[in-house]
């Protein structure tokens, strides 16, 4: 059975690029013209507010419904209702929820999703002299991920473990492997970014040079807020 124990490590997984169509939201940043502009959506959950799987079902996924969560910037059901043109969805996750990185105070470093982080168990390996020594390995991982549609957009925390092999209640182990803080407060703040596609593609200066995965690069391109 897989411990519980502390992440080794977080690795950036491939970069999803979805289709959504542009966004008529409050903070836009581009052109007069709204379909040309890129939306930004700030929005956080409790991280202990998910809907766990059902014993029936999924045993692997945990998931944030954006329905439930608090809007701090943008309109997000404005940018859901609106979509059907082709657009680049990206949705960062604060870095301080996936790793022990420090960020400078009062800053925030977004990190892209979907990424994944493993988690190590303890194994007995022999010395050569007769004895044995403990070594930690990757036990399983946790992938952080999104979805969306027209109506609604969502967070998902997936383990490649099912939950019942560390306990019949799904918390013991999502409670443990939900992004969270290192001092355990605070909320689970994501950010949601739109391109339109035309801009991305069109705009030689901001267009296919610009590594989506780099938040920083993004926001140099298009503008955006820290």
């Amino acid at each position: 059975m897989p411990s519980l124990r502390a992440p080794l490590s977080a690795l950036l997984a491939a970069l999803v690029v979805l289709g959504l169509g542009a966004c008529d939201t409050t903070d836009y940043y581009g052109d007069e013209d709204t379909s040309l502009n890129v939306f930004v959506v700030d929005f956080s959950f409790d991280p202990f507010e998910y809907d766990s799987p059902r014993p029936d079902e999924d045993l692997v996924t945990a998931s944030f419904d954006a329905r439930d969560a608090t809007v701090s910037r943008g309109d997000l059901d404005a940018a859901l209702e609106t979509v059907g043109d082709g657009a680049l969805v990206m949705l960062y996750i604060d870095l301080e929820l996936v790793s022990a990185f420090d960020g400078a105070e009062g800053n925030t470093t977004w990190s892209a999703l979907p990424l994944s982080r493993s988690f190590e168990e303890l194994v007995l390996a022999a010395d050569g002299e007769g004895g044995t020594f403990e070594i930690p390995v990757v036990g399983y991982t946790a992938s952080y991920e999104y979805s969306f549609d027209n109506d609604d957009l969502y967070f998902d925390v997936v383990s490649s473990a099912p939950y019942t092999d560390f306990s019949d209640d799904p918390r013991v182990l999502f409670d443990f492997i939900v992004p969270q803080r290192v001092d355990g407060t605070g909320d689970l703040d994501l950010r949601l970014v739109v391109i339109p596609d035309e801009l991305y593609y069109t705009n030689a200066g901001a267009g296919a040079r610009v590594d989506l995965r780099d938040y920083e690069a993004v926001k140099a391109a298009y503008n955006l807020p820290d």
